[in-house]
């Protein structure tokens, strides 16, 4: 690894633009990068006026037709990507109709037209507003002449759900209402509005996440487990690494969170999977650039660019960079980051597409450790929040690639194959010091460390499918089977060492370290490798009652560690395993489902030892039960309730300071814990209006573990946690204006334990043991934001963080370590503009 130093011409250039405001606009005209959207497009054999509905639930669209005329039209279905207007195009073109747009922003369907004496024989269609949720029981109807005498059919219009009720999470595209779990979704526009730049500021603002801030990493927990697994356009599962929380979200287009186990398409995990959906190329050519200037010198510009790249417009590109150069609150901590993404969409036949694409991300860090210590029994010190316990002069460096395909074809009208492959390498180096343990009463002293690191990780995942639909006894089904398998290599230097006491109130910083270091610790390599099969089957026994049968079958589950400094290798194999999945869902209204489901979880652990030569622990199993009811308030707002019950036995409890360190296994163990988790979620998502969004998410958790007498085992994690956000746009002489805000708030957390001393004459840690207790408070963090468009093309924003300046603990860890101040009050100034 290669030291950086800082450059702040990104810094200086943003500068210059904010500071030569007022500015001198000139109008600018053109389709937005977000008009010709293209959308996943799942539609099977049906009558026209059906596939319509299907369309404009799928789209996000409003269409206006005649509902009786076409429902005596057959439609041959649609699989795919497209656009709006494409997909009407082909459903259309069979029966000689076409689609115009409309005033209100939607489309009507009409005959189409090539002779002036058609004109006059044009059937008009006289919208007639329903919902398209409720048309079973509230289309209306009418009938009336035009002024040529020709009668105007009775139509239907459709309006959809929005596309943050679709879904990717199940590896096909699906509405919210029709997942039998609790599902969140945090959209491109709710990205913009909010700032959120990281994966780490999404979770933050995602329903029922609680986040756990380390060092060097983040780990992110729902209803009190950890989320282990992540996905990529509803691809294979891949572990989420170090550098995860720090991803950057221009390149995606939404974050969706499915909580509780994901029994079908996961290994078992209950914390959840989150699912990353990547920007995808667009046939309008369309450019967006940003500009942002924020609190403590933080300034960052993006580009995105998309558009068709051949005459015939079967290639489409997208393009995406990102420069960031910024300060933070504690000091002198500073961080420069470059991000480049591209991709590539190809219709290599009408029935055969491929999604292609890559992304490389550098962060490199000066100055990083914020963690801070406590008094001894745990009592807070009270440093200020600029505070930080690493040496100036330390460096972490962090370097990402990955390269991902998707294939698709339709084998027919009703069933398609997808394959989806991504290869991830990532390269971190660290060089540091930093003050770590319980600060001493009577000599108000802790410990410096030595940290140097120098991990390469590599991880490639696959998954194959065929699904669709069959007709059976008067209904339609849908199937999915398929196979998944990941692999992954981690090499892992390490060194950490103790170098003496140190004052954290006058601190004198080691000098600094050479990188890399004449020898290591800690240097191993493990490998992983993981297949599977799994099949869901999902019946309608019924057009309100859908039954899913479903598995998971692990067939090769191998984990070999080898330690280079010893020559030691060791390599684990699991039981072959089928862990079943059943779900069921229940319109109660054309616009309400209940639903039910049940996952087993089952998660190997051959790696974790009783003792340093053995044996492993067996695996942990347990459940995962979830009962709801999800319902449209409004086609573009949906409600939701739903009740969770969570069990894990067998889960690995270290046995702490009586372990004995063996890098060729976690040593040691005990298959000791017995976890429950049990509470609800409620949820608000959506257009209140065409004007007014809002997210609102509330969880109540209670857990415990029953062998250590009902003591809370996630006590991270709030018995109450609130997130809400909301924006409203407003119209007629404030039009333009847009203002929003929104609060994260959470019941108290608290932490607990014994440390043990250390004796820098045997560089060991001991007796006497040190108990410790403290808690952060409940608190509320409050945010706001307003913006205005100068233009179509043009758009300024504020946001405005903890703006009551609340001093809060994000995080608290042990009485020596991990305890991280939440952000004071900030502000970020935004201009962008698309064309």
């Amino acid at each position: 690894m290669k030291e950086y130093r800082a450059n702040n011409a990104l810094a200086l250039a943003i500068r210059a633009i904010f500071l030569g405001m007022p500015l001198a606009v000139c109008s600018m005209t053109t389709t937005s990068i977000y008009a010709a959207t293209e959308h996943n497009i799942s539609i099977a054999k049906k009558s026209l006026d059906q596939a319509l509905t299907e369309l404009a639930i799928q789209s996000g669209i409003t269409i206006s037709y005649d509902s009786t005329t076409l429902s005596k039209l057959q439609s041959s279905g649609l699989n795919g990507h497209y656009s709006t207007e494409q997909a009407l195009a082909l459903l259309l073109a069979p029966h000689h109709l076409e689609p115009v747009k409309i005033a209100s922003g939607g489309y009507s369907i009409q005959a189409k037209v090539t002779t002036a004496h058609q004109d006059a024989q044009v059937v008009q269609l006289a919208p007639i507003h329903s919902q398209a949720a409720n048309l079973s029981n509230k289309n209306l109807v009418s009938s009336s002449k035009n002024e040529l005498g020709v009668s105007q059919l009775p139509t239907i219009s459709m309006v959809a759900a929005s596309d943050k009720h679709m879904v990717n999470v199940g590896k096909l595209a699906q509405n919210l209402k029709e997942v039998p779990q609790s599902v969140t979704v945090i959209s491109r526009e709710r990205m913009d509005q909010q700032g959120l730049k990281t994966l780490d500021d999404v979770m933050l603002q995602t329903t029922g996440v609680t986040r756990e801030q380390l060092w060097l990493n983040n780990n992110y927990t729902s209803r009190g487990l950890t989320i282990k697994n992540i996905r990529y356009d509803g691809g294979g599962v891949s572990d989420i690494q170090d550098r995860n929380n720090s991803a950057d979200m221009a390149q995606y287009d939404a974050v969706e969170l499915l909580r509780g186990a994901d029994g079908l398409f996961g290994a078992g995990e209950a914390g959840g999977v989150i699912n990353l959906s990547h920007k995808r190329p667009q046939v309008e050519t369309a450019y967006q650039a940003a500009l942002s200037a924020g609190s403590w010198n933080n300034y960052r510009a993006e580009l995105d660019a998309t558009g068709a790249l051949n005459a015939n417009q079967t290639i489409q590109g997208r393009a995406v960079a990102v420069l960031q150069d910024q300060d933070f609150f504690y000091k002198p901590t500073h961080n420069r980051r470059e991000m480049l993404y591209g991709a590539l969409n190809f219709d290599l036949t009408p029935q055969t597409r491929l999604f292609t694409g890559a992304s490389y991300q550098k962060d490199k860090t000066d100055a990083f450790n914020a963690s801070l210590p406590r008094w001894q029994d745990g009592a807070d010190i009270g440093f200020s929040r600029s505070t930080t316990m690493g040496a100036p002069w330390s460096w972490m460096e962090r370097e990402n690639i990955a390269v991902f395909a998707n294939l698709e074809h339709d084998l027919n009208d009703q069933w398609k194959t997808r394959l989806n492959l991504r290869y991830n390498m990532g390269d971190d180096g660290i060089n540091g010091a930093e003050m770590e343990d319980a600060v001493n009463y009577q000599t108000l002293e802790s410990t410096w460390w030595r940290y140097q690191d120098d991990t390469e990780f590599k991880e490639f995942t696959a998954d194959a499918n065929l699904q669709g639909s069959f007709d059976w006894l008067g209904q339609q089904h849908e199937l999915i089977i398929g196979l998944d398998s990941k692999y992954n290599t981690k090499d892992y230097k390490q060194n950490w060492t103790s170098y003496g006491k140190g004052n954290p109130f006058n601190p004198a910083p080691p000098p600094e370290w050479d990188y890399p270091p004449n020898s290591w610790t800690t240097n191993s390599t493990n490998k992983s490798d993981t297949a599977a099969g799994y099949g869901s089957l999902k019946l309608k026994p019924t057009d309100k009652l859908a039954v899913i049968l479903g598995g998971r079958y692990a067939f090769k589950d191998e984990i070999e560690i080898q330690n280079h400094n010893t020559g030691n290798k060791k390599i684990y194999k699991e039981d072959k395993k089928f862990t079943p999945y059943y779900g069921l869902t229940y319109d109660l209204l054309a616009n309400t489902t209940i639903y039910g489901s049940f996952a087993e979880i089952y998660t190997p652990q051959g790696k974790y030892l009783e003792t340093q030569t053995g044996p492993s622990l067996m695996p942990v199993e347990g459940s995962n039960l979830e009962f709801g009811i999800k319902t449209e308030l409004t086609p573009k707002l949906l409600a939701s309730l739903a009740y969770f019950k969570i069990k894990k036995d067998n889960e690995a409890v270290s046995l702490g300071w009586q372990s004995i360190a063996n890098s060729n296994s976690w040593c040691c163990y005990v298959a000791a814990g017995s976890k429950r988790s049990e509470g609800f979620d409620v949820e608000l998502n959506g257009l209140i209006t065409d004007s007014w969004n809002i997210s609102f998410g509330y969880t109540f958790n209670e857990n415990e573990d029953r062998r250590e007498n009902d003591a809370q085992f996630s006590t991270l994690t709030p018995k109450h946690l609130l997130k809400i956000w909301t924006d409203y746009k407003f119209s007629e002489f404030l039009e333009g204006l847009s203002i929003g805000g929104g609060v994260n708030a959470q019941s108290k957390s608290f932490q607990s334990g014994r440390v043990p001393t250390y004796d820098p004459v045997t560089n060991q840690y001991g007796n006497p043991m040190i108990d410790y207790q403290f808690a952060q408070e409940a608190y509320a963090v409050w945010s706001l934001r307003t913006a205005y468009e100068i233009n179509p093309n043009l758009n300024i924003s504020l946001n405005a963080n903890n703006i009551f300046d609340k001093k809060y603990y994000s995080t608290i860890g042990t009485s020596g370590y991990g305890n991280f101040y939440g952000e004071p009050r900030s502000f970020l100034l935004t201009l962008k503009a698309k064309y």
